[in-house]
C-alpha cells in the first residue's frame, strides 16, 4: 500500500492562513509518501493482543532490566513520574540529530537504547492512561523494543531505525497538555478524530518495521555486503516514514493546541534536516568485517562477477564461513559442513523484499510470543509490587521474599551477596534446627518477623540437601556461576518454584531431581537417535539425502552432551515427587515451540520458547522435543517426498540450541579463567560434566575410539510407533504430492471478483500462455501459463492478480498489477516477485489483436537485465506451435504462418490423444534435451549458438507443466545420488559424491578420504599434504570404497571393523587358492589329509567374480556386506553393470591387493626414490642458485675492492697535498717570527 494522509485530517486547511505555510506543509508532505510503497504482505491485526498488552503496562513501573525476570534494582525504586519533564530532559540531545544520543546508540548498541526508554515509556502509559486511542501504538511500541532487546548482535543500522522510532514516539508527549480528550479543537473535531489514522499508520510501520529488522538480523555478512544498496533502501524508507509520522503528530497536536502555522512549520523543518542527517549516518554505518568483504568483492570484479564464478564464490565462503551459514560448524569436534554453492548463491542474490515476505509468518509468532510473554510478567510484578514498594527504607534481608530465606540473611547480616558456599550450608542448618525444634514451638533464629515455612512434610528432602549435593545446589542458585548468590539471584530461584513447594522441595529438586530427570531424557534421545538411524534405510529414496544431512548435523554435538552427562542412578519412588513439575515444564516448552512451529531462527526466538535462565535448565526435554517431531517427520518420509527444506529447517534449529550451549560454555570457560580455575577441572564437576567433551572432545571423537565403538543398532517396526500423527500439524512445508496426470495444465476458474470486473480489467481477465526473451534469445526460458484474476478492493491498489510455478520449482506472483487508461490504449504495468533465487521483473504491455494478445517489454532493476514478452489467449499445449517473433516468415506471410500453426496444432492434439508412438519419442527427445541443458547449466558449461537455439526450441515445445515434471524428474536424481557430508578428496579437494574411497591403512586424525576419478583413487598423498600422516598414504594400500553415506562418527567404527573382516577372510581364501595351486603344480610336495580335504573343497568351488564369472586374482574387490564370499574383479567394478544374486552395488567392497609386505616394500622403495630425486632436484636448484649468488657477491666484492683502492689513492693525495700546505705555513710562520723578533730588537 502506499502511504498518503489526508489533508482535511492531518493540515486542515481551515488553519493554514499563509501561503509560505502552505507551501512548506504540501512539500513536506510529498516529499515522502510519493517515494515509499509497502509491496510487503501486510502483518495481521494485533488490536485486541496490543490493547491487552499496553493497559498491563500501564498499570504498574518496571525496572527495565530486570523486568523480564520478575526482578527490581535493589538499593532503590525509582518513584512514578508521569510528567513529560523528565523525558524532554532525557531526550534533550535529540534535537541535534544523529551528533546527539542517536550517534551515541548507533555506536554502542542496544544498551544505550534501553537506558533511554524506561522514563519514555512510563510517560507514554501514563498518557495512554488520559488518551486509550494511542494505547495500540505503545504497545507495539513496547512489544518491538522488547524484541529488539533480545538480539546479542549490535548492528548500528538497526539500532539507528529503533532511535527513530523511538523518536517518533516522542511526539506524542505533546498529548500531555491535553487534559481533556473530549475538548473539541479550531477544526471542529477532538484530538482523537484527528490523531486517529495516524496512529493506525504508527502501529502498521512499527509492526512492518520490526519485522525488517527482524529479517535483516538473520541475514549473514556476506548477504548484507552483497544486497547493501537493496537492504539501504529498505531500512531508509522507515526512517522517511518515521520521520513523516512523527511530524504529522506534532503538527496536528500543535494546531489542536493553538499553536502558529510558522512554528509548526519551523519544527517540521528541523525535523527534516534531522532526517537528512539520519539518512547519510545510515550509508556511513559499515562495519570493519564489512568493509573488507566490500573490498574483496570489487578487488575480484564485482558482485555479478564472484556468483557466476565458483572459485571465487568458494573463496568468499571460506574466508567468511561463520558468517554466510549461521549454525554450529565448526565448533563441534570433527565438524565439517558441506558447501552447496548453488543454495549459497541463490541466497546472495535473493532481493530483500522477498525474505522479509518470508519472513512475517515466522516474525508473527515471535511477536505474539512476546506479548504472552510480557503479560507473565506483568503477573508477576503485581504480586510482588506492594512487597519491594515496602522495603524501599528497610535493610537488604527486606528485599528477599521468601520468608525463611530472609530469616536466614537477616540473622546472618549478609548485605548484598554471599558466598555460594556458605549460604547453602547455611540453608541447610537452618532447615535442620527449624525441623529439630519444630515440635517444641521454639524459634531457630531469634526476632524473625515472618513466620517459616518447613512443616514435617519436607523432612524428606533433608536425606539429599547434603554436602555431597553441594555442587548442584549452587549451580541452581548461582546463575551466572560468579561463586557468589546474590539477592536477586535468590529471588528469582524462589519465583521460579512450582506452586505448592517449598523451599526444601525445590532445592531437593535441583539437588537430585534434576540430575534423574535429565537421565531420563538423555536415554530417550538417545533411543530416539537410535531409532532415527534404524529407520533411515527405510525411507523413499528421494528423501533419503535431507536425512542424512540431519543427521550428520545433529547427531554429533547431541551425542557429545548426552555422552558426557553423568547420569544418575534412576529412583521411581523420587521421581514421582517431581513429576509433575516435569511434566509442566514439558508442557510448556512443547507449546512455545508449537506457538513457533517448531522453527527456531534465531537467537531470540529460541528465549521466547525457553524463557529466562541457564541453558543447562531446559536442554535436554528440548532436545527431546525436537527430535520427537523430527522422528516423525522421518516415519512420514518413507511413505511421502517430503519438502527437502524440511529437515533442513529442523537441523537448523538445533544448530540455534547448539549455539545457545556454545555461547554458554564460552562464558564459564572465561569466568573460570577470570577466577584462577583451571576450566578443565571444573567442566569435570559442573552441570552433572555436561561440558566435559565441549571442552575436550578429543577422547570422544579420536580416530583409535571410533574404530572400536560400537552403538545400539535397532530394527524399525512402524506397527509399535504412534498411527494418529496429522501430518499437516508436524509439516511447515507442503508434501510434494504427484498428481494423477503430471503432464495436465491446470484449467482457469472464473472467481466472483472477476464476474465483477469491467472496462480494461475485464479484458485483461483469463488464461495466457506465452514465453519471455532477453538479448540473446527469444524463449530465454520456459513457457509461463497465467491465470489473471481480478482482485477485491482490499488489494493494496493492485487491479488484477496471477500466481504460479516456474519449472525449478519457485513460486511465483503478480504484485502492483494495474491498467492505466482505457480501451485500446490500456496499459497494463505488473511486477513478478519470485518467492527466491531472482530478482523481481517490471513488466510493461499492451492488448492486441482484438484483445487476443499481450505484448511489451520487460526490465529487471536488480541485474539490468530486459527484454521482450509475448503472451496469447491459448492453451499451453497449443501455444507450443504458435509462431514467434523470431520465426522468419511470420511478418512476410503471416496468413501463411497461421495456416501451419492451425496445421501443427491440430496435428499435435491428434497425437496426444491417442498417445502416438511418434509423439512418445518426440517428447522424451524433448525431455532429454532439457535435462541435458540444466546439467550443463548447473556445471556452470557456457553453451554455443547452436546450443542456444537447441535450448529455445526446447523451451517452446513444453508446456510449464511438462517442465516442472522433467525438472522435478532431475531433482529426484539428484537427491537420490549419495553426498558424504563434509568429506572432501584429500587430493583434488572436492566433495565427494558417489564413491567414497577410505584408506585403511592411514589416517590419526581423521581417515584418507579420495573421490572415485582415477587420478585420485591412484595418487601418492604424503605428509606434506595431511600433517597427520607419519609416512606418505600410497596406491597400494588397502583402501575401502561406500556407496552409501556412512555417518563419520556413528557407522565408522562398524564399517572398518567389516571391512577388517572381509580382508582377513578373502586374504585367507587367496591364500588357500594359492596353495591349491602349488600342490598341483608338479614340484609340489605331499599335504597332510585335512590340507588336502580343505584344498579340493576350495578347488571345487573356483574363486570367481560375481560379475563375469572368470577366476579371480590379485589385485581385486571383496564385498564386506555379503554373507557369502563375493569376488569382484577389477574389469567388472570399472564397468559399472549390475550383478545377479544378492550382491547389489550400493554394497561395501575392499581391494585385496598384493601382500602388504611385498607391495609395501616395493611402494616405499619407489616412494623414497621419488622423494629422494625431489630432494637432489631441490638440492641442484639450490646448488645453482647459491652458486650465482656468490658469483654475484665476488662482483660486488671486486668492485668495492677497486673502490677502495681509488679511496687509497686519494687518501695519499690528500696527505701529500696537507703535508705540501702544512710545510708552506711553516715557512710563513718562521718568516713571521723573524719580521717580530726584528721588530722586537727595533724597539
Amino acid at each position: 500500500m502506499d502511504i498518503h494522509d489526508s489533508p482535511d485530517e492531518v493540515h486542515p486547511p481551515c488553519v493554514i492562513r499563509s501561503s509560505q505555510s502552505t507551501a512548506t506543509l504540501s512539500s513536506s508532505d510529498s516529499s515522502v509518501s510519493d517515494v515509499i510503497p509497502i509491496e510487503d504482505e501486510p502483518i495481521k491485526s494485533r488490536r485486541l493482543s496490543l490493547r491487552t498488552v499496553s493497559i498491563a503496562l500501564g498499570r504498574f513501573r518496571m525496572n527495565w532490566n530486570g523486568a523480564r525476570n520478575g526482578e527490581f534494582k535493589e538499593d532503590r525504586v525509582i518513584s512514578i513520574d508521569t510528567t513529560t519533564a523528565a523525558v524532554a530532559e532525557l531526550l534533550s540531545p535529540l534535537a541535534s540529530g544523529t551528533e546527539g544520543s542517536a550517534r551515541k546508540i548507533a555506536e554502542y548498541g542496544t544498551k544505550a537504547l534501553a537506558e533511554s526508554l524506561p522514563e519514555l515509556l512510563r510517560t507514554l502509559q501514563a498518557i495512554a492512561s488520559v488518551h486509550p486511542f494511542i494505547g495500540l501504538a505503545v504497545g507495539a511500541f513496547r512489544v518491538a523494543i522488547e524484541l529488539d532487546l533480545k538480539r546479542r548482535e549490535n548492528d548500528k543500522k538497526i539500532n539507528l531505525l529503533f532511535v527513530e522510532m523511538r523518536d517518533m514516539m516522542t511526539a506524542l508527549l505533546k498529548l500531555d497538555d491535553i487534559d481533556d480528550p473530549g475538548c473539541i479543537g479550531a477544526t471542529g473535531k477532538t484530538i482523537q478524530e484527528k490523531l486517529q489514522p495516524i496512529i493506525d499508520q504508527v502501529e502498521a510501520d512499527i509492526l512492518t518495521c520490526a519485522n525488517v529488522c527482524d529479517t535483516y538480523a538473520k541475514q549473514s555478512v556476506v548477504a548484507r555486503v552483497f544486497s547493501g544498496p537493496r537492504w539501504d533502501a529498505e531500512l531508509q524508507q522507515y526512517i522517511k516514514r518515521f520521520e513523516k509520522r512523527r511530524a504529522d503528530m506534532q503538527f496536528t497536536i500543535a494546531v489542536h493546541l493553538g499553536m502558529s502555522i510558522d512554528a509548526a512549520n519551523r519544527q517540521i523543518s528541523m525535523l527534516h534536516e534531522k532526517m537528512d542527517r539520519a539518512l547519510s549516518y545510515l550509508q556511513s554505518c559499515v562495519s570493519p568485517e564489512e568493509r573488507e568483504l566490500v573490498t574483496f568483492i570489487k578487488r575480484k570484479g564485482g558482485r555479478e562477477v564472484i556468483l557466476k564464478d565458483d572459485r571465487l564464490l568458494l573463496e568468499l565462503a571460506q574466508r567468511r564461513s561463520a558468517s554466510i551459514y549461521q549454525d554450529s560448524g565448526g565448533r563441534w569436534a570433527g565438524r565439517q559442513d558441506s558447501l552447496d554453492l548453488d543454495e549459497l548463491r541463490a541466497a546472495l542474490s535473493e532481493d530483500p523484499a522477498i525474505s522479509i515476505t518470508r519472513n512475517s509468518d515466522a516474525f508473527e509468532r515471535k511477536f505474539e510470543m512476546q506479548e504472552r510473554e510480557l503479560l507473565r510478567i506483568q503477573e508477576i510484578v503485581h504480586e510482588e509490587n506492594a512487597h519491594v514498594i515496602k522495603s524501599i527504607s528497610s535493610g537488604p534481608h527486606d528485599k528477599i521474599h521468601d520468608n525463611d530465606l530472609h530469616n536466614i540473611w537477616r540473622e546472618m547480616r549478609w548485605r548484598g551477596n554471599v558466598k555460594a558456599r556458605y549460604f547453602v550450608l547455611a540453608v541447610k542448618d537452618y532447615c535442620l534446627e527449624k525441623l529439630d525444634r519444630l515440635n517444641r514451638n521454639e524459634q531457630t533464629f531469634t526476632d524473625c518477623d515472618r513466620p517459616t515455612r518447613i512443616t514435617e512434610q519436607d523432612e524428606w528432602t533433608l536425606e539429599y540437601i547434603s554436602v555431597t549435593r553441594l555442587q548442584a545446589i549452587i549451580e541452581a542458585f548461582d546463575d551466572d556461576a560468579s561463586g557468589f548468590i546474590t539477592i536477586s539471584e535468590v529471588n528469582t530461584f524462589t519465583a521460579s518454584k512450582p506452586p505448592g513447594w517449598s523451599l526444601l522441595h525445590w532445592m531437593a529438586y535441583w539437588a537430585v531431581g534434576w540430575q534423574m530427570t535429565m537421565t531420563r531424557y538423555v536415554v530417550d534421545i538417545d533411543h530416539i537417535l537410535d531409532k532415527m538411524f534404524a529407520i533411515r534405510s527405510h525411507v523413499l529414496p528421494a528423501n533419503r539425502r535431507s536425512v542424512e544431512r540431519y543427521l550428520d548435523q545433529v547427531w554429533s554435538p547431541i551425542t557429545e552432551l548426552t555422552t558426557a552427562f553423568r547420569r544418575a542412578e534412576r529412583n521411581d519412588v523420587v521421581e514421582d515427587r517431581f513429576r509433575d513439575y516435569v511434566q509442566a515444564e514439558e508442557n510448556r516448552l512443547r507449546e512455545g515451540l508449537e506457538q513457533a512451529r517448531y522453527d527456531i531462527d534465531a537467537a531470540d526466538t529460541l528465549q521466547l520458547v525457553t524463557g529466562p535462565g541457564r541453558i543447562e535448565k531446559y536442554l535436554f526435554p528440548l532436545l527431546y522435543l525436537l527430535l520427537q517431531r523430527d522422528y516423525e517427520i522421518m516415519r512420514l518420509a518413507t511413505k511421502v517426498v517430503i519438502h527437502k527444506d524440511e529437515l533442513w529447517d529442523s537441523s537448523d534449529t538445533l544448530n540455534y540450541v547448539f549455539r545457545a550451549v556454545e555461547d554458554r560454555y564460552i562464558n564459564l570457560e572465561n569466568l573460570f579463567k577470570q577466577q584462577n580455575l583451571d576450566p578443565a577441572q571444573q567442566f569435570k564437576v559442573f552441570a552433572s560434566e555436561l561440558f566435559r567433551y565441549r571442552h575436550d572432545p578429543t577422547p570422544l571423537w579420536s580416530i583409535e575410539r571410533l574404530r572400536e565403538a560400537h552403538y545400539p543398532e535397532l530394527h524399525y517396526n512402524d506397527a509399535e510407533e504412534d498411527q494418529f500423527v496429522d501430518p499437516h500439524r508436524l509439516l511447515n512445508h507442503p508434501i510434494e504430492e504427484s498428481a494423477v496426470n503430471p503432464l495436465a495444465s491446470p484449467q482457469y476458474v472464473e472467481t466472483w471478483p472477476d464476474r465483477r470486473a469491467t472496462g480494461s480489467i475485464k479484458a485483461i481477465l483469463g488464461q495466457w500462455s506465452g514465453f519471455l526473451g532477453d538479448a540473446a534469445m527469444f524463449p530465454s526460458e520456459p513457457m509461463l501459463t497465467l491465470h489473471v484474476h481480478a482482485t477485491d478492493t482490499s488489494s493494496n491498489g493492485a487491479q488484477f492478480e496471477a500466481k504460479g510455478t516456474l519449472a525449478n520449482g519457485t513460486t511465483y506472483k503478480l504484485t502492483r498489477a494495474k491498467a492505466i487508461g482505457e480501451g485500446e490504449e490500456a496499459v497494463y504495468t505488473f511486477s513478478m516477485q519470485y518467492a527466491a533465487r531472482y530478482w523481481p521483473k517490471n513488466f510493461r504491455g499492451r492488448l492486441s489483436d482484438s484483445g487476443r494478445e499481450l505484448r511489451g517489454t520487460w526490465t529487471c532493476p536488480g541485474d539490468g537485465s530486459r527484454g521482450t514478452f509475448l503472451f496469447r489467449r491459448l492453451p499451453p499445449e497449443l501455444m507450443r506451435f504458435w509462431p514467434l517473433p523470431v520465426d522468419r516468415d511470420i511478418a512476410q506471410k503471416k496468413a501463411r504462418a497461421l495456416w501451419w500453426f492451425a496445421c501443427l496444432a491440430v496435428h499435435g492434439q491428434l497425437r496426444q490423444q491417442t498417445t502416438s508412438l511418434p509423439f512418445l519419442i518426440e517428447r522424451q527427445e524433448v525431455r532429454q534435451r532439457f535435462l541435458k541443458f540444466i546439467r550443463a547449466r548447473d556445471g556452470q558449461r557456457m553453451l554455443d549458438e547452436n546450443e542456444l537455439q537447441s535450448l529455445a526450441h526446447c523451451f517452446r515445445s513444453m508446456t510449464p507443466s511438462e517442465a516442472r515434471h522433467y525438472y522435478m524428474f532431475y531433482e529426484s536424481i539428484r537427491r537420490i545420488a549419495p553426498q558424504h557430508f563434509g568429506i572432501s578428496c584429500v587430493n583434488c579437494h572436492d566433495h565427494i559424491y558417489g564413491s567414497r574411497i577410505m584408506c585403511l591403512d592411514c589416517g590419526i586424525r581423521t581417515t584418507v578420504d579420495l573421490c572415485d576419478k582415477p587420478s585420485c583413487r591412484e595418487a601418492t598423498v604424503g605428509p606434506d599434504r595431511r600433517d597427520d600422516l607419519v609416512s606418505p598414504h600410497l596406491p597400494s594400500h588397502r583402501i575401502l570404497k561406500v556407496r552409501r553415506v556412512i555417518h563419520r562418527h556413528r557407522e565408522f567404527g562398524k564399517t572398518y571393523r567389516a571391512a577388517q573382516a572381509a580382508l582377513i577372510r578373502a586374504e585367507e581364501a587367496l591364500a588357500d587358492a594359492d596353495e591349491v595351486v602349488v600342490a598341483h603344480t608338479p614340484t609340489g610336495h605331499g599335504r597332510s589329509l585335512s590340507a588336502r580335504i580343505r584344498t579340493e573343497a576350495l578347488v571345487a568351488r573356483e574363486l570367481s567374480c560375481i560379475g563375469c564369472k572368470s577366476r579371480v586374482s590379485r589385485p581385486c574387490w571383496y564385498c564386506i556386506e555379503c554373507d557369502d564370499e563375493c569376488f569382484v574383479c577389477i574389469e567388472c567394478e570399472d564397468s559399472r553393470s549390475a550383478f545377479l544374486g544378492g550382491h547389489k552395488r550400493v554394497h561395501g567392497i575392499v581391494r585385496v591387493a598384493w601382500p602388504r609386505e611385498e607391495a609395501t616394500k616395493s611402494a616405499d622403495i619407489e616412494w623414497s626414490h621419488s622423494r629422494i630425486d625431489v630432494l637432489e632436484t631441490k638440492i641442484d636448484t639450490f646448488q645453482q642458485g647459491s652458486a650465482t649468488r656468490f658469483d654475484a657477491l665476488d662482483g660486488r666484492l671486486s668492485v668495492l675492492e677497486a673502490r677502495s683502492a681509488e679511496f687509497e689513492l686519494k687518501l695519499e693525495a690528500m696527505r701529500i697535498a696537507s703535508e705540501q700546505r702544512l710545510e708552506t705555513l711553516d715557512t710563513r710562520l718562521e718568516r713571521i717570527e723573524g719580521l717580530l723578533g726584528a721588530l722586537a730588537s727595533r724597539l
